[in-house]
């Protein structure tokens, strides 16, 4: 992310004596207005200087902020799925990280799904391709449509949203999956790489910016053209109910800290287990005969 600051004209005179300015300072004192990044890699300010004539020069300054790598990472990475599954409607994802102030932000995500949750090949076919997507997202075929993105930052007074999309690259084995999510008139495109091998589904979003982000969700839904499919026994009728599903998950921070897990998918829409019902007539004679031999043993 990067923000572009345009002056007005500064004056060239002043009561009709020219003026010859030679130094400019600007001071951002506003609290809260700017963010510090979480990478300490060298970065640049660089600007352009137009004279009164015409002329322009090119400048830059050396920037890199400090202490990065003390910052501490630890965000909260959940997932859950429904456990409704069908070979008409597939299955269902949702993934959730939360984030604590203070902390590197996040620079990329990498994650395996189980192998009872598979791409759905019926849907990565209908992804859309690469030119229309750069033309407009809304004109990419509805097939391509997979899921809804959010996310929350302290950077912007909105909420971000937007759709997720399957995006066809050529000879590419597999699309991509583009979160477009915007808001407040910013638009960022989240880039996650998929790759397949023996029915097992990997993808890595390696490039998130180095932006403070509170909450973020990824929503792939059930349906007709669901991103996933479940690869379950038939004894289960297409229930993950009593499932132990888990996802490799390798966190990256921004100052190059990880968290390496392997995350457990929650399964929601199970039946409660049944409670077995209190034998309180039993308990309570069980207390009086422990109670009457206490008694008795006080006695002379």
């Amino acid at each position: 992310s990067a923000l572009t600051i345009t002056s007005d004209p500064l004056p060239q005179t002043v009561d009709g004596i020219p003026l010859r300015v030679q130094t400019v300072n600007v001071a951002v004192t506003r609290p809260g207005f700017m963010f510090n990044p979480t990478n300490c890699e060298a970065h640049q300010i660089t600007a352009t200087v137009a004279g009164a004539s015409g002329a322009q020069a090119q400048v830059a300054s050396p920037f890199a902020a400090a202490g990065c790598k003390n910052l501490p990472f630890g965000p909260k990475f959940t997932v859950s799925s429904s456990a409704r599954t069908s070979k008409q409607n597939g299955a269902s994802l949702n993934v959730k990280v939360a984030y604590a102030p203070g902390q590197a932000n996040i620079k990329s995500v990498a994650v395996t799904l189980p192998k009872q949750l598979p791409s759905r090949l019926t849907t990565i076919q209908q992804a859309c391709p690469e030119a229309t997507f750069a033309a407009n997202p809304a004109t990419c075929p509805s097939g391509s449509l997979i899921g809804i993105a959010k996310a929350k930052t302290p950077v912007l007074p909105v909420q971000l949203a937007g759709p997720a999309y399957l995006v066809s690259h050529g000879g590419a084995a597999f699309p991509d999956v583009v979160l477009v999510i915007q808001g407040d008139g910013v638009r960022v495109d989240l880039v996650g790489s998929i790759d397949i091998k023996g029915g097992v589904t990997s993808s890595t979003f390696a490039n998130v910016p180095d932006v403070p982000i509170t909450s973020f969700e990824l929503n792939l839904p059930r349906g007709g053209r669901s991103a996933l499919t479940a690869n379950l026994p038939a004894k289960t009728k297409g229930d993950l109910c009593g499932s132990k599903l888990m996802m490799p998950t390798t966190l990256t921070a921004q100052n190059g800290k990880q968290v390496k897990q392997s995350t457990k998918i929650a399964i929601t829409g199970c039946p409660k287990a049944k409670k077995k019902p209190k034998r309180k007539a039993a308990k309570r004679a069980r207390t009086t005969a422990r109670a009457g031999t206490q008694t008795k043993g006080v006695g002379r």
